[in-house]
């Protein structure tokens, strides 16, 4: 059988078995982080399940101020997790919540964690050609799918937004995992353009990825330089940085996209009934750069907890990893516990 086929087939297979777990309500792995399961696995699997069953209190912390005691649930539904409980764990979110009051809400003294919540499986955006034609500016990208290495094949809603515009397209990626997509844009909207592709295998098996990319002017500039941008509570906050303003908001999911509606600062975000994380995108103007700043919602992937990237001889390091729920599409939610070891 050519490798090709191969790669294809074990990706299948892989993306089955992810569906399957979905079903059934979760899957869980639970596995050591340094050498053989700590003797304190059972407790860590305990804790962790604690946190992704219960709601917290109280109940709707996710919209703001300190939870007494921590859960990341949105309803009673196993492992269906709440939008911003999740999102207040990015420490890019104006609205984080900081490691200490994520530690003590707990309430596990002897225990530490780290929360890591990632994309089902990775797409990648690149720029592979771009020719003036006139007034217009033809652009060819490529995306490139794959989970765990192996290319999966998948169908991709591609969007632009530069301006005060946006433009859509779809297409899909092969079994190799690579697909390409073209846009043309006119030569008068010069400035940074940022492409975003969201890609899905099955019903809630969906991930996204943006590409930020100049038109006709100069290199797109770090995020965060013109613009903050911290959903919560569907509401799109923005902080913009001296001497910006403003032109466009949109949102963008596997099925839909259009422009947001302004409330006063900031931008309401519609609960849109599709199983798709959600990108949304603010484009503005500062002096003559006209820019571009993005934020996805959840906002995923991220990264929060106890610092874990040593080895601790001293201590009993494990982790657990579980498939979620957040609105409709499947997660990855894993948490590092470390706790000193016994030794006699």
């Amino acid at each position: 059988m050519p490798t090709a086929s191969i790669d294809f087939t074990m990706a299948s297979i892989a993306m089955i078995l992810i569906v399957m777990g979905a079903i059934f309500g979760v899957n869980m792995v639970v596995s050591p982080f340094n050498g053989d399961s700590p003797p304190n696995f059972e407790r860590y699997y305990q804790i962790g399940r604690y946190m992704l069953l219960s709601q917290g209190e109280p109940e709707d912390w996710g919209g703001g101020g300190t939870p007494s005691s921590l859960g990341f649930a949105r309803t009673g539904e196993p492992y269906d997790l709440d939008i911003d409980k999740v999102t207040r764990l990015n420490i890019e979110n104006v609205y984080s919540l900081n490691y200490s009051s994520l530690w003590q809400s707990l309430g596990v003294d002897d225990v530490s964690f780290r929360i890591e919540v990632e994309q089902m499986f990775s797409i990648a955006l690149s720029l592979t050609s771009s020719q003036i034609q006139g007034d217009d500016t033809v652009y060819n990208f490529t995306a490139s799918t794959t989970r765990g290495g192996y290319p999966i094949p998948c169908q991709v809603s591609y969007y632009v937004a530069i301006r005060n515009s946006t433009y859509s397209d779809s297409g899909s990626t092969n079994s190799s995992g690579s697909g390409p997509v073209q846009f043309t844009l006119p030569n008068s909207q010069n400035g940074t353009g940022l492409l975003i592709g969201i890609a899905r295998t099955e019903e809630s098996v969906v991930s996204y990825c943006v590409l930020p990319f100049t038109h006709d002017s100069g290199a797109p500039a770090q995020a965060g330089t013109f613009a903050n941008l911290s959903p919560l509570n569907y509401t799109l906050h923005v902080d913009l940085t001296s001497g910006a303003s403003a032109w466009n908001g949109a949102i963008f999911s596997y099925s839909y996209s259009f422009n947001l509606t302004a409330d006063g600062s900031d931008y309401s975000i519609p609960r849109l009934l599709d199983a798709s994380p959600l990108v949304l995108t603010l484009t503005g103007v500062n002096g003559s750069d006209h820019w571009a700043e993005w934020v996805a919602y959840p906002q995923v992937p991220l990264q929060a907890g106890a610092d874990m990237s040593d080895d601790y001889l001293i201590s009993d390091v494990g982790l657990v990893s579980y498939i979620v729920d957040i609105k409709g599409a499947l997660y990855k939610f894993k948490i590092k516990f470390r706790s000193p070891a016994e030794y006699d």
